[in-house]
């Protein structure tokens, strides 16, 4: 697949925190890389770190490692990051009630709860199998440590736009480790961004009738999940 030469650690304070999206340009050196104060969702919609700053994401990430030892793993190409994915246990993520986290009928026990995944948008690294090997070191971790399941959820239909994301957000991504689907909810956002794409504005039901009649069909996100106990990393 790729010559590339990376190594999956796991996320720990005194290296480097997932402290933003990963878009475009070079590897990011912790050394000079100036910090921030997390992805967009995590900052916004969790109420321990809003309004964000780094100081509450280190409480946040040294909290949940003191406790838990895990929640996450990050992808280096010799002293520099190209990629990372973060998820917390139940209990953290509906307390910080990230976007996406799931429902208030998320009950099962021993759960851990994707938040997200995250490659440098730079051909040197994109579909070079980082994404896969951090999520597969993620369920490895977790089936050591006697954790029962593991969710994604707001995942994306397949769509080329998806396919090319960094988030890895689309149901054929998931299923190769092993995932399946446990629910599905009709999206609104999801046809707003279809629109954006086509250079159209909708923001009522009527707007998107008109532009996407089927759109209550097409326009669907998921929530998935393994079992990690009958999870097996030579099947992913």
């Amino acid at each position: 697949m790729t010559d590339l030469q990376y190594e999956i650690r796991p996320i720990r304070v005194d290296e480097w925190l997932p402290d933003r999206c990963m878009g475009p340009g070079d590897p990011i050196d912790p050394k000079t890389a100036k910090p921030e104060i997390g992805c967009g969702s995590l900052s916004t919609h969790c109420e321990k770190l809003a309004p964000g700053s780094r100081e509450k994401l280190v409480a946040l990430y040294r909290d949940v490692l003191d406790r838990f030892r895990c929640c996450g793993f990050v992808a280096w190409v010799g002293d520099c990051v190209v990629g990372y994915n973060n998820f917390f246990p139940r209990e953290v993520a509906r307390d910080i009630r990230f976007y996406g986290w799931g429902t208030e009928e998320d009950t099962e026990p021993s759960t851990l709860v994707h938040n997200c995944i995250s490659i440098l948008s730079n051909p040197k690294f994109l579909r070079k199998g980082i994404g896969r090997n951090l999520i597969r070191h993620s369920l490895v971790w977790a089936k050591t440590n006697g954790w029962k399941r593991f969710e994604v959820h707001l995942v994306y239909p397949d769509h080329p736009e998806h396919y090319a994301g960094e988030q890895k957000s689309c149901p054929m991504f998931w299923r190769k480790l092993g995932f399946e689907v446990i629910r599905t909810k009709v999206d609104f956002f999801l046809v707003k961004r279809y629109a954006s794409w086509a250079g159209v504005t909708v923001e009522t039901e009527e707007q998107a009738d008109e532009f996407m009649p089927n759109w209550r069909d097409e326009c669907v996100t998921s929530s998935m999940a393994v079992d990690i106990a009958k999870w097996n990393e030579g099947d992913s």
